[in-house]
C-alpha cells in the first residue's frame, strides 16, 4: 500500500526534484567551475620565492610572433606597456588585482590576435588587439556566448560589464564594452572545445578582462580595458622550428618577391637523440589531434585553427602542447586550392611532420 503525501509533503518533494535537477542554481555555472579547476595550482606564483628564470636558448623560436616590424619595436620601446591588472568587480564599483608588472624588454610580439609580454616569473600575459566585429572569429560560436553571457561570465565579471556600461552614457561606449566582454567569454568557448577533448594537450591557460596601462615618453599613462589571458612559459621547440624550407611553391611574380611561400618539409632529427618511444608518444598525440580536428569538422562544421606556431615539443620531457589556437565557422575559412576540405590544410601540417619521424 503506497504511503498517502499530504500537501506540504508534496510541495517538499517538487521542490527537492527541481533543486536536483538544476544543480548549478546561485553557483558559478559548470561550465566556469570545470574551466578554472586547477588553474589556482598550476599558475600560482609565490612572489617571496625567486623563481629561476628559463634560459632564453630553451625557449621556443617563433619566426613570424618575434620578428615584428621595426615601426612596431620602436613604438613599442617609446610607448611601453609598464603594467597589467585584471579589473574584476567588488565593493560595489570595480576592483583591480593580481598586479602583473612589465619591464619595457618584456615585449615578445604579436599574434593574429594578441600582443605578448614575458612576465618576470616564467609566465607571459597576452593582450588582445582590437579587432572588428566583422573579423571571421566573431561566428555562430559568438552568436551563442551572447545569447547566455553568463555561462562564459562569473557573476563578478557579469556586476562589472553592467556597472561599466552603467557609467556611461554612449550607446557606442556602452556596445563596445559589451562587445569586449562577449569576446572574453569567446575566448574561453575556443579554449574548452579542445580542453573539453584533448585535456592534456592543452597549455593551462587563464582569461581575464583586464586594464592594460601604456606609458608615452613623457610618462604619461594610458588606460585601455581589454581581454587577456595568462599562461605558463614552456621550454622547447615550435614544430615550426623543425622545418626546412627547401622548395619555394608557385605563386604569381609579384606574390612570390613580396610574400613567398615555402613547401613545408620537417626534419625531426633537430631534436637531437631521443628514443623512438618518446617519437611514437609525441605521434599518437599528433594523431589524437587529427581525430578532435575531423570530429570538429564533421560533426560541429568548425575549423580547428592550428599552425605550426600553435605547437611545442617541450624540452626535455619531450611532450605535444597546443595553445593560442582559435576555432572558426567552416563556412568563413577559406581552404587552399590543393584541398577540398578547409581542416585538411591543417591535417597535412601534421601528417608530414610525423612521417618525418621515420617510424615503421
Amino acid at each position: 500500500m503506497s504511503e498517502k503525501k499530504g500537501p506540504i509533503k508534496g510541495i517538499r518533494d517538487r521542490i527537492s526534484q527541481l533543486w536536483n535537477q538544476y544543480p548549478n542554481w546561485g553557483k558559478i555555472p559548470q561550465f566556469l567551475e570545470l574551466l578554472e579547476k586547477g588553474l589556482d595550482k598550476e599558475l600560482f606564483v609565490d612572489p617571496d620565492k625567486k623563481e629561476i628564470p628559463i634560459p632564453i636558448e630553451d625557449l621556443p623560436v617563433d619566426e613570424v610572433l618575434r620578428k615584428s616590424g621595426f615601426f612596431r619595436n620602436l613604438y613599442e620601446k617609446l610607448f611601453p606597456v609598464s603594467h597589467v591588472f585584471r579589473i574584476t568587480y567588488r565593493y560595489d564599483r570595480e576592483f583591480l588585482d593580481n598586479f602583473m608588472p612589465l619591464s619595457q624588454g618584456g615585449y615578445i610580439g604579436r599574434g593574429s590576435y594578441k600582443f605578448v609580454y614575458q612576465l618576470p616569473w616564467n609566465q607571459v600575459v597576452k593582450i588582445g588587439k582590437s579587432k572588428l566585429p566583422s573579423d571571421a572569429i566573431f561566428g555562430s560560436l559568438f552568436k551563442e556566448v551572447g545569447k547566455d553571457l553568463s555561462r562564459f561570465l562569473k557573476p563578478e565579471e557579469m556586476e562589472l560589464r553592467n556597472y561599466l556600461k552603467n557609467q556611461t552614457s554612449r550607446d557606442s561606449k556602452k556596445d563596445e564594452i559589451d562587445f569586449k566582454f562577449k569576446r572574453l567569454g569567446l575566448e574561453r568557448l575556443h579554449y574548452w572545445k579542445l580542453k573539453s577533448l584533448i585535456p592534456d594537450l592543452v597549455v593551462p591557460t587563464r582569461f581575464f578582462m583586464g586594464m592594460r596601462v601604456r606609458n608615452n615618453p613623457f610618462g604619461i599613462p594610458n588606460v585601455t580595458l581589454t581581454p587577456c589571458d595568462q599562461q605558463p612559459l614552456l621550454a622547447g621547440k615550435h614544430l615550426k622550428e623543425f622545418t626546412i624550407r627547401n622548395e619555394k611553391l608557385d605563386q604569381n611574380p609579384i606574390m612570390e618577391k613580396l610574400f613567398p611561400k615555402w613547401k613545408l618539409n620537417f626534419d625531426s632529427h633537430r631534436f637531437g637523440v631521443i628514443s623512438k618511444s618518446k617519437l611514437k608518444k609525441i605521434a599518437v598525440d599528433f594523431n589524437r589531434v587529427i581525430e578532435v580536428t575531423k570530429y570538429l569538422a564533421e560533426e560541429e562544421k568548425l575549423i580547428f585553427d592550428i599552425h605550426a606556431e600553435n605547437i611545442i615539443i617541450t624540452l626535455p620531457d619531450f611532450e605535444l602542447k597546443i595553445f593560442d589556437f582559435h576555432v572558426f565557422d567552416d563556412y568563413l575559412y577559406e581552404p587552399s586550392e590543393e584541398n577540398p576540405t578547409p581542416e585538411m590544410d591543417h591535417i597535412q601540417i601534421i601528417e608530414e611532420f610525423i612521417k618525418s619521424f621515420e617510424l615503421d
